[in-house]
């Protein structure tokens, strides 16, 4: 419910069985896959005219295919950010089964999902070699993609880039005195309220050397946000969803489904029972890290308590089906070793890893599940990777290598072919910090850098035309 559906929910949601790259004429099955890649994509954009477009020319095709069928769907394509055709953007391949893999990954599902909760790393090994074999090139394609943006690298000071963050505050108003006064804004997910305040905590010191009347703003802001989180942990630890049925068509059709076979309890307009399928780890990870680090900056006893309140939640949880939702585990607890030195959640982090994130990696890189291998999940994942990087004893420290490297690798591929895809930028800087010597990376830090400035700032204006945890990187580059 929280971030996607799992791994074979994904697979088999997103696209229809048996359409075959040919040259031949559009076929109803054809037909019917590709409207369902497009269906996902318009939805996931949260654009009902985009749904309503699909859904009108679906109900067109269902009645039969017209003798222009492919041109139109070919618009609609196009509509939705698709390449005409419907198997790739901007040129990129895009996720495409076979019946034969529909089928067999139906029932492997089972076994994957018992093997993780099992906890044994052998047996989601022995799992998910089955779903390399059954996928085979399709293993580590993604079901969608976004367009890249060409950019350079960041020319900026750090003052500069202090003033820029500051600036794209500035923009939100009402929005960031509503926070910093710890009242929660209407149907907002905790996630957004935990980059704010890891941004703020990022930023801090670079405001006391650069423009230190703004202090108190920026400290008032870390406490309203650590108010609102606090206000909503639930005693377990971890941290509810917004119930935003009727007002996102995407998750709010997740909800329903969850509540309608009774797995979802509502509570003043949130969902408080932990997701069944792990998704809970997604915000309580996002928070559980923001709190911790807002705890140890400030010094505050009850943030810090809360951070380990989710920490302590997430390492007595399963792994699940869904590889980056481990990963959110995975970066929590890491923070929560380096808070505390407590030796239960490094050992946490790297059992995470080794069961729930590392057996998933496909040969080039990236997920082998089509929802996991796009960017942005891949992102978290690596996200995770860097987390534990940083705090792995030296006996496993090879073996998160090994998983990084072409991890990191994928991704710059495709920066490399189609500009900046994913905002990644503390993700960067953290992997850099294990890899010093990767030029590559390094340069991918500054570029990343420059489009997050480009996405801010046109010359004239300022605004927070990227995540404020992004933002509040850029002084690192500057340095």
């Amino acid at each position: 419910m929280r971030a996607a559906p799992v791994i074979l929910a994904g697979i088999i949601g997103s696209v229809a069985a048996g359409a075959e790259a040919t040259g031949a004429a559009l076929t109803p099955d054809d037909a019917s896959a590709r409207i369902r890649v497009a269906m996902q994509i318009a939805r996931e954009r949260n654009d009902r005219s985009l749904v309503d477009m699909v859904e009108r020319l679906g109900s067109e095709f269902r009645r039969g295919l017209p003798e222009d069928a492919d041109a139109r769907l070919g618009e609609v394509e196009r509509a939705v950010g698709i390449d005409p055709g419907g198997w790739s953007m901007a040129g990129r391949p895009l996720f495409r089964p076979t019946r034969e893999m529909e089928q067999g990954l139906r029932a492997i599902g089972p076994r994957l999902a018992s093997a993780m909760r099992s906890g044994d790393a052998g047996a989601v090994r022995a799992v998910t070699a089955e779903m390399l074999d059954l996928l085979g090139d399709q293993a580590g394609v993604p079901d969608g993609r976004r367009p890249g943006r060409a950019a350079g690298p960041l020319r900026m000071t750090e003052a500069e880039a202090t003033r820029l963050f500051l600036d794209a505050l500035e923009s939100k108003g009402s929005a960031i005195r509503q926070l910093a006064e710890g009242k929660p804004l209407p149907d907002q997910m905790l996630r957004v309220y935990a980059d704010m305040l890891v941004a703020v905590v990022a930023i801090r010191p670079c405001v006391a050397r650069h423009r230190p009347g703004a202090l108190g703003e920026i400290d008032a802001l870390a406490s309203g946000l650590s108010t609102i989180l606090l206000s909503l942990q639930q005693p377990a630890g971890h941290f509810p969803f917004p119930d935003l049925r009727g007002r996102n068509i995407r998750f709010g059709d997740m909800i329903q489904r969850q509540a309608d076979a009774g797995r979802a309890e509502a509570r003043d307009g949130w969902i408080i029972s932990a997701e069944p399928d792990g998704g809970t780890q997604f915000d309580t990870g996002l928070c559980g890290t923001a709190l911790l680090l807002a705890g140890q900056a400030s010094g505050n006893a009850d943030w810090r308590r809360a951070g380990l309140r989710a920490a302590d939640w997430a390492l007595a949880q399963p792994c699940c089906a869904n590889f980056n939702y481990n990963a959110f585990s995975v970066s929590l607890l890491a923070h929560a070793f380096r808070a505390t030195g407590e030796a239960k959640y490094r050992d946490g982090a790297w059992q995470k890893f080794r069961v729930g994130v590392a057996p998933g990696q496909a040969p080039n890189g990236r997920w082998m599940d089509p929802h996991n291998a796009r960017s942005v999940y891949h992102v978290i994942i690596l996200r995770g990777i860097g987390d534990l990087g940083g705090i792995a004893a030296p006996e496993v420290r090879a073996e998160v290598d090994a998983v990084a490297r072409p991890a990191i690798r994928a991704l710059l591929d495709e920066f490399d072919a189609m500009g900046i895809t994913v905002e990644a930028l503390p993700e960067l800087q953290s992997l850099a910090a294990l890899f010093p010597k990767d030029g590559r990376l390094a340069k991918a830090v500054t570029v990343m850098a420059g489009s997050i400035v480009a996405k801010c700032a046109d010359g004239q204006r300022v605004g927070m035309g990227a995540a404020a945890s992004q933002i509040a990187a850029l002084p690192r580059v500057a340095q």
